[in-house]
């Protein structure tokens, strides 16, 4: 048995010249051919590629095993060709009759090995493939391999001592051979290429998230969740550096000689420790940053078996094909192909690998969580769907002096066309960044689908929004910013721009306007009201018997016209800040305004003639509750958007808020800040969220606008002598005489009228009566009518009660406004019972001359018709009341009560 010849074992490094004449040796002739041999091979196995190229795919058929063509190449050189695909049908043992082969040796035993023989081709020795049973093996569980047999055949035949010299035979023949499985693969191990580093338990490192739901109210809560995410991502790289270095030491060991992993953990482990609450969010980032550089790094590794200078003792002079079963093929080695890097497609990938591999170590030496506060950039980018090398360099990497400045370790593209300066970043600045990097803000950005924005933390929230918005608006970029607090102070909450509800502080305003006038109005008005009262008094019109207590009449309408004008004073200052407080308690002014004029009022009213409604008067009467409702409106209206503003609740509306350091094209940056109105982190959203940002519109200065037109009366009250206005018996003595000038016409009017005047003499003789109570129902022959009457006056006690009950100023807003909606019902209701009440005294007929008891009802009734304010009942009892007076049967006295009626209303 003669070894297998290896042909590249030494490689002949020359060879003879010939010269004219010479004798030639052996020597000198096989060194010629043995130089241009292993030329040949050479250049096969350093500019080609070692391996399997093509084809070779052997497979278990019926009729034998079925071998396609293809060509491949040994470590040694050999070049292996078939041309035609061939059928193997038996087979026979390969053993160590044959010419020893290194590779099929282990602990000095052989491997079972058996030739494959082609069909049609004579040898005895050959068997069916059915007989490898008796061997216990199975041609489906065996793989096939190639391998040239390479040995020096001497063919001299020798006689005695003669010879026939005729120098030996270099053999080389190719045979197919089966082996088992476990042969297989220990023949066709891989060998050390960036895409074997790869296939070595190296696993890409997937940075956790930190999931926010639930309550998040502190800047604590935040960075715990931003930290229980980094020390997950930070066990699992530690995990994958010491297992990084030793498949690719083959790849870096030139300029890392050996394993850094160590001096990682350490430097790692420092920067954890030192992370602190505000910045968690870049530290979160950093680790991001290096489980996608080595993630990246496994990227390039994968795939590229480009081998330089392949070890020829690799597999010399065997290929192996695979698995004869397809369904094994997966799982039986066979040998790949290594292309040479003059020819590999992926011949780059191996210097890409060795920069990310310095990359990681870049950047761990130069990160840290930068100032607090900066300045504001924004920095066009890419999303995270793009790999890390194509985005800008964050502002969390500084320079430090003992490392190469991470603009020079972060792109292998850039690094390769020489063009490290022309990276966008942050701190472009400072490594005098050129083209487009050195002034972004002027250069195409349409490329760009992220945007970089930092420096902002530990800025005023409300400075960095504006900052933010002004440069978002002078490089015309298509982001939004939003501000959103972290906790639960409603009041903390910052409106941007504040004025929300435009409409409502348009109507806020005009209210405020409108209740400062009323307020003007009424201070003016108890001015004047002082001059005349002190006039009134120095021309004896009226004196301190005729209020019936010793006073001194000008002073206590001086003090009070005071206390009117200082309160007034107090609500107009709250209503006319700059930044109106709804909380400031300006009604309570107004109410003290309301109460001291409705005491001037009461105090003065047996000496004055009213011509019509003073300011005093509408202040008491019309309480100023539509800027109150308004108020609550708009309060309403900003607790709801301060509730959508807190971090929690803003949460729950946009589930996809999350930290990217930047905000996508047509996103919203989101910062967030605490009671301090600090910022303290930022999120992303990939949509437009944010309200209308136009410019907040500036309301005009509230002041109080020019008087509407009205008349000027000088003196709006007469003031008159007491016995000219109350001297009983002389009205009542005119008060008949006018009643006896047509008696007809005014017989209704001084019935509707009868409560004023109390015990009045008939015409024609003397009448006492009183108007009719509850109590007097019994006393109504009808009935029906005596019924109705009853209701009536309930209803009317009831709306008294109900206007009582609201003259209360310590009723809250619901209640107030629950009494004023039964209130307008119980008039309603009240203006009914009169129509009905009317309507039966037409329909029966009934007399209501005076004196009668149908006069005593429409007495009644009228009165409690003086109980209803309510425009819509008081059109509705107008209404039907012309109804009744319209009827045909209805009587002319009841028409005539009916028409007093309605013009004591002014209805008619």
């Amino acid at each position: 048995m003669t070894d297998t010849l290896l042909n590249l074992d030494s490689v002949d490094s020359g060879y003879t010249v010939f010269e004219k004449d010479q004798v030639l040796t052996p020597e000198q002739l096989n060194g010629l051919s043995g130089y241009l041999d292993d030329q040949d091979r050479l250049t096969r196995i350093g500019l080609i590629g070692v391996g399997i190229a093509c084809g070779l795919w052997a497979s278990l058929e019926k009729d034998g095993v079925h071998l396609s063509r293809g060509v491949g190449t040994t470590t040694d050189g050999d070049l292996v060709l078939l041309a035609q695909a061939g059928v193997y049908d038996r087979f026979k043992a390969y053993d160590t009759t044959a010419p020893k082969y290194a590779p099929f040796y282990r602990n000095g035993n052989m491997i079972a090995a058996y030739e494959l023989v082609a069909a049609g081709v004579e040898d005895e020795r050959a068997l069916p493939l059915a007989r490898l049973a008796d061997e216990d093996r199975d041609p489906g569980a065996m793989a096939a391999l190639l391998l040239v047999e390479s040995h020096l055949h001497d063919p001299d035949l020798c006689a005695g001592e003669d010879c026939d010299n005729r120098g030996m035979n270099a053999m080389h023949t190719l045979r197919v051979l089966l082996v088992d499985a476990a042969s297989a693969a220990f023949l066709a191990q891989r060998l050390d290429t960036p895409d074997r580093a790869f296939r070595t338990p190296l696993t890409p490192v997937v940075a956790q998230r930190p999931v926010l739901t639930g309550a998040i109210d502190t800047e604590a809560e935040l960075a715990d969740l931003y930290r229980k995410a980094c020390e997950g991502i930070h066990a699992d790289l530690l995990v994958a550096f010491d297992a990084l270095y030793a498949p690719c030491r083959t790849l870096v060991a030139d300029f890392a000689p050996s394993d850094p992993a160590p001096q990682w953990r350490k430097a790692l482990e420092q920067i954890r420790k030192a992370a602190p609450n505000r910045g968690i969010q870049y530290y979160y980032d950093f680790l991001k940053d290096l489980a996608e550089t080595h993630a990246s790094l496994l990227d390039i590794l994968a795939g590229d078996d480009t081998l330089c200078c392949p070890d020829v003792a690799a597999f010399p002079k065997h290929l192996v094909l695979g698995a004869l079963q397809p369904a094994l093929r997966a799982a039986i080695a066979r040998t790949r192909f290594y292309p040479s890097p003059a020819v590999s497609p992926t011949q780059g990938r191996r210097s890409h690998a060795r920069f990310l591999f310095r990359k990681i170590d870049t950047l761990i030496a130069t990160f840290a969580v930068p100032a607090q506060p900066a300045d504001i950039r924004i920095t066009p980018s890419r999303f995270e769907d793009c790999n890390l090398e194509g985005r800008a360099i964050p502002y969390y990497y500084g320079a430090p002096q003992n490392v190469p400045p991470v603009h020079l370790a972060w792109s292998h593209e850039m690094a390769r066309k020489g063009m490290e300066l022309y990276q966008y970043s942050y701190n472009a600045p400072r490594y005098g960044a050129l083209g487009a990097a050195a002034n972004p803000s002027v250069r195409q950005v349409g490329r760009f689908d992220f945007f970089r924005i930092e420096g902002h933390l530990g800025w005023d929230v409300t400075k960095a929004a504006a900052t933010l918005r002004a440069q978002i608006r002078a490089q015309n970029l298509p982001v939004d910013v939003e501000t959103v607090l972290i906790g639960t102070d409603r009041g903390r909450v910052i409106f941007d721009p504040p004025l929300r509800n435009l409409d409502l502080y348009r109507w806020q305003h005009l209210m405020k306007a409108e209740v400062t006038t009323k307020l003007q109005d009424a201070v003016d008005y108890s001015r004047k009201f002082t001059s005349q009262v002190a006039k009134a008094v120095g021309d004896k019109v009226i004196a301190s018997d005729d209020l019936k207590e010793s006073v001194d009449i000008p002073g206590y309408a001086t003090n009070q016209s005071d206390a009117i004008a200082l309160n007034a004073q107090k609500a107009t200052e709250k209503l006319l800040k700059a930044d109106y407080d709804m909380n400031s308690n300006w009604q309570d002014d107004v109410l003290n305004v309301a109460t001291v004029a409705a005491g001037l009022r009461k105090k003065f009213s047996p000496v004055t003639k009213m011509e019509f409604v003073s300011p005093l008067d509408n202040l008491v009467a019309q309480p100023e509750r539509w800027l109150g409702w308004v108020d609550g409106l708009i309060k309403d209206g900003e607790d709801k958007a301060a509730d959508r503003l807190m971090l929690s609740n803003y949460l729950a509306q946009h589930p996809g808020l999350e930290h990217f350091g930047g905000v996508m094209r047509g996103g919203t940056f989101v910062l967030v800040y605490d009671t301090s109105n600090t910022v303290i982190a930022d999120f992303m959203l990939p949509y437009n969220c944010c309200v209308t940002r136009n410019e907040p519109i500036k309301l005009p200065p509230l002041v109080i606008p020019p008087r509407p037109v009205k008349p000027e009366l000088d003196l709006p009250i007469s003031l008159v002598a007491l016995p000219d206005k109350f001297r009983f018996v002389q009205f009542q003595d005119q008060f008949k005489k006018d009643i006896n000038v047509d008696l007809d016409k005014y017989r209704n009017y001084f019935n509707v009228y009868k409560d004023i005047v109390g015990t009045v003499g008939d015409i024609k003789g003397t009448v006492t009566t009183t108007f009719p109570g509850k109590d007097a129902v019994a006393g109504i022959d009808d009935a029906v009518l005596g019924n109705y009457v009853a209701e009536t006056k309930g209803l009317e006690d009831k709306v008294d009660r109900l206007n009582n009950t609201l003259l209360r100023t310590d009723l809250k807003a619901e209640d107030r406004l629950s009494l004023e909606k039964d209130l307008d019902d119980a008039q309603q209701q009240l203006g009914a019972s009169v129509v009905k009440t009317m309507d039966h005294l037409a329909s029966t007929n009934q007399d209501v001359k005076a004196g009668t008891q149908g006069a005593l009802v429409v007495q009644a009734t009228a009165a409690s018709l003086g109980k209803v304010n309510n425009v819509n009942a008081l059109a509705d009892v107008e209404k039907g009341l012309n109804g009744i007076s319209g009827k045909a049967t209805t009587a002319a006295d009841t028409r005539s009560a009916i028409g007093n009626i309605l013009a004591v209303r002014g209805m008619m």
